[in-house]
């Protein structure tokens, strides 16, 4: 295996689907016990299961991610790309989107997929696309100090 190739595997089993588990429909009253985050999460986890993809994206539960207003809501992190925070996806019907553009984000080099690959929902959802800690991309340039 070439440098190229393991930096690749490497960053490709690093990459984490946060998902907001707190969230409640729109609208709906503060006893309701459903959440769509969760039920989505149950669904993502199987699917990525049955594709064998579980090794390959790490699926993780959050308490709450503050973007009570757009459930289901996700997060695709990996390390040195930039992380996708999406929201207003449907617990009955995203899992397969999810997978789509998590297979994309983790094969793109900075972690930003052409928009005319990624699904629908996920287009629909974004929510923020945010540089990683150490990101150094063309498309980040410093702000000039205010006397220049």
């Amino acid at each position: 295996m070439t440098n190229s190739a393991k930096s690749t595997d490497d960053n490709e089993k690093q990459l984490e689907i946060y998902i907001c588990g707190a969230c409640r429909n729109k609208g709906a009253p503060p006893e309701d016990p459903a959440r769509p985050g969760a039920d989505l999460a149950k669904t993502l986890k199987q699917k990525l299961i049955e594709q064998g993809l579980d090794q390959r994206f790490h699926l993780q539960m959050m308490q709450c991610m503050s973007v009570c207003s757009r459930p289901a809501t996700i997060s695709i992190v990996s390390p040195g790309k930039f992380t996708f925070t999406i929201g207003d996806l449907d617990p009955e019907t995203a899992a397969d989107d999810i997978i789509t553009f998590a297979r994309l984000h983790a094969d793109s080099e900075d972690g930003i997929p052409a928009w005319s690959e990624r699904p629908e929902q996920i287009r629909k959802g974004v929510i923020s696309r945010t540089p990683s800690f150490s990101a150094t991309h063309q498309r980040i340039t410093e702000l000039k100090q205010a006397s220049e």
